[in-house]
């Protein structure tokens, strides 16, 4: 992106075509042969998103994408990103008038002037040149043009006389002042070479020489801008950033998503090692997207200032981007994450006055990115000049991690002879405020589930996202705040805690696996606001693992909690009061037990199964549990002999079953109360059992859960 204040006006004039239907309709719905694409995406929230989109920034009358901010002009990367856009959505009509604002203003044949209209600016951004031309590549397949290819030639050849020098990119056409990582377009130059042969091979080698020395050794992330000598953070007469400290802001948040891009399409090695190292510190050092601040300084220090100190498409989905390129469960589960931020995040209704009063929304660069990213993690941005490698599918719904009933035997709630690891006293629990939150079991009934002769702590739910917290909505009492999770307790009476001090203890280990954003905490009776104990996110993980954490007192909570990324050490969230909450050495004092539960503010689905809970001393020796319950709980939990006890369970499972247009739930006991949920957590039937068999009438066809015995069944009505 260039300065805003250049000077020279230009205005800009088109012809518009008749358009044809593609030859790849949106949604394309192609997998990518690299990376992770996203299997169950909802193709018509992109189109939403798109409409919105266009309904804000697109000028028709002009051919602009009104940018970056008004209503006064335009930027060649809008129009690049327009283009690219409309490619994939099959908008040819929106697509010529985009085309020919950037031939009529310097673009005929070669790179458009960076801004058009106020403070307007002569001279090319080579990242809209490398955008433009690819797009036209596509629009040539797309549209079955040979003069769309014909012209993408020609700017190719174009920006390799204008654009690069040497081999190393240049930021624009007029200027050579330093490097922007975000321009390091791999997958366009890789494209390029195939189109029209030359020295692209040189140029991405070159790319990737640049890119590794700018890149940071701890977090993975590279500046705005970097200096051709030293390749340090520098800032330039473009940087966006420049009453802030050189780092990684509005540009270079773009970096990650173009090497995942080079990755998805030609499975290009360097940009997923570049991506990995991205995905390694962002993964643990923010859990969910959500938790991507909009701005860092290169060493992974979050910039919490009121211009950055936020969740934003532009950061949360660019950095996101980078676990697409990594082939683990815990990247698979963090794109989720991606996919369900971008999924809830819109564009302004219209350009002026946006982020004001009511017209709510993102502006033209995020709300732009926004499409851009969602496009290509969900396979609607494939390589239409080379199909080699990607496969059609259909979106499955039933793929993305959702609320499910544990397997096994559930058991009785409270029963004492009945636990893991000698702790016997667990319980399920939820918000009843009708804002989303579904889960399995219900709320108030045992997470204790026997398989195998083997007991564990399982839970599986789904939570809203949480309200914009204002002052007036905190006086009015409205704001509703989603929860679900398990707890357990050490003794009978939940409240009462146990002095970890004189026992010695000095560190938990918990055996368990995870799936989606997972926050333990410790529960005790210093802390008096319910939400606001020292906690940590838990590692995600599709097998059991053991992972310990040290409860050595730092600040107001324990040193195995410590984010260095938070507000505050010891695990304290953000949000809470530093100044009124118990010092860590307070709460050691009056424990009263653990809890696990989903967190996520922008709303998510997390699953948890427990296996072993184990307090140690110093030297590392588990602690007796019936010094801290007083309670002995058979270790045998299934068998023969004297250690051997007879499993409680629930009453007999209800089995859900779809028959026409009607719900049937068979078996389950008499009197007990049934509520069916939509995909979307509303209840749209409740009521009781009365007999054997209950029929429930619903008005959709269409998937459900229903809640009946304190288990979620999922259904689907056809």
């Amino acid at each position: 992106m260039k300065n805003f204040f250049k000077a020279t006006v230009c205005v800009a004039a088109l012809a518009a075509t008749s358009a044809m239907a593609g030859s790849f309709p949106f949604p394309q719905n192609m997998k990518s042969p690299n990376g992770y694409t996203i299997p169950f995406a909802d193709t018509d929230m992109i189109k939403d998103h798109y409409n919105k989109w266009k309904a804000a920034w697109y000028d028709a009358n002009q051919g602009w994408i009104l940018a970056p901010e008004g209503t006064c002009s335009t930027v060649s990367e809008a129009i690049a990103y327009g283009m690219l856009i409309t490619v994939y959505m099959d908008d040819q009509t929106v697509f010529e008038k985009l085309y020919g604002t950037w031939k009529s203003n310097g673009g005929n044949g070669g790179g458009m002037n960076w801004r058009v209209g106020c403070n307007g600016g002569s001279g090319s951004a080579s990242d809209a040149d490398f955008d433009a031309a690819l797009a036209l590549v596509m629009a040539s397949k797309q549209w079955n043009s040979t003069s769309y290819l014909d012209d993408a030639k020609k700017i190719i050849s174009w920006i390799a006389s204008n654009d690069i020098n040497n081999n190393q990119i240049k930021p624009g056409s007029q200027w050579n002042d330093a490097f922007n990582p975000s321009y390091a377009t791999t997958a366009n130059f890789a494209l390029f070479q195939k189109v029209a042969g030359g020295s692209w091979n040189n140029v991405i080698s070159q790319a990737y020489t640049d890119l590794n020395a700018c890149q940071n050794g701890t977090s993975g992330l590279v500046p705005d801008w970097c200096s051709w000598g030293s390749h340090q953070p520098t800032k330039t007469s473009a940087a966006v950033a420049q009453d802030e400290e050189a780092g990684f802001y509005d540009d270079a948040a773009r970096t990650p998503w173009r090497m995942a891009w080079a990755y998805y399409w030609y499975g290009d090695t360097k940009a997923q090692a570049f991506n990995k190292k991205v995905a390694n510190w962002v993964i643990p050092a923010t859990h969910t997207a959500s938790g991507i601040n909009s701005g860092y300084l290169v060493d992974g220090t979050p910039v919490k200032t009121e211009k950055r100190g936020f969740a934003s498409s532009t950061f949360s989905g660019g950095v996101g981007l980078a676990t697409s390129s990594v082939n683990s469960d815990e990247a698979k589960a963090y794109m989720e994450t991606v996919y369900n931020f971008l999924s809830k995040k819109t564009s302004c209704k219209q350009a002026s006055g946006c982020g004001e009063g009511s017209n709510t929304g993102e502006k033209y660069y995020p709300s732009t990115l926004n499409i851009l990213y969602l496009l290509l993690m969900t396979g609607n941005m494939p390589n239409l000049y080379d199909m080699t490698g990607f496969t059609k599918f259909t979106p499955d719904p039933s793929l993305a991690t959702s609320v499910s009933s544990a397997e096994g035997e559930q058991q009785a709630s409270r029963d004492s002879t009945v636990g893991i690891s000698g702790f016997w006293n667990w319980g399920a629990y939820h918000d009843k405020l009708g804002i989303g939150t579904v889960m399995s079991p219900d709320s108030g009934t045992s997470p204790l589930y026997k398989r195998d002769c083997e007991i564990t702590a399982d839970a599986s739910m789904e939570i809203g996202p949480e309200p914009e917290w204002t002052a007036e909505a905190a006086a009015a009492g409205t704001l509703k705040y989603p929860s679900a999770g398990i707890a357990m307790s050490f003794l009978s009476n939940d409240k009462k805690g146990v002095d970890f001090t004189k026992l010695g203890v000095k560190s938990v280990r918990v055996t368990m696996k995870a799936s989606g954003p997972i926050r333990m905490a410790v529960l005790n009776e210093k802390t008096k606001e319910a939400g606001a104990e020292p906690g940590v996110f838990v590692p995600n993980s599709t097998d059991y693992k053991a992972t310990t954490y040290d409860l050595t007192p730092e600040e107001c909570g324990f040193k195995g909690f410590t984010d260095p990324d938070a507000k505050y050490a010891g695990g304290l969230l953000d949000w809470v009061d530093y100044n009124n909450a118990p010092f860590g050495q307070e709460i050691l004092t009056a424990v009263t037990g653990l809890k696990w539960e989903v967190k996520e503010a922008t709303g998510g689905v997390g699953t948890l199964s427990i296996k072993a809970v184990e307090f140690l001393d110093a030297s590392g020796n588990v602690i007796d549990p019936v010094l801290i319950t007083g309670i002995t709980v058979p270790a045998t939990q299934c068998g023969s002999g004297t250690d051997a006890f007879v499993f409680r369970s629930l009453a007999p499972s209800a089995k859900v079953i779809a028959s026409g247009s009607q719900i049937q739930v068979l078996g389950a006991k008499v009197g007990s109360d049934y509520a069916v949920f939509n995909m979307q957590g509303k209840v749209v039937k409740a009521g009781k059992i009365s007999g054997a068999t209950q029929g429930i009438s619903v008005a959709n066809r269409g998937t459900f859960l229903v809640r009946v015995d304190g288990k979620i069944h999922s259904v689907t009505v056809k």
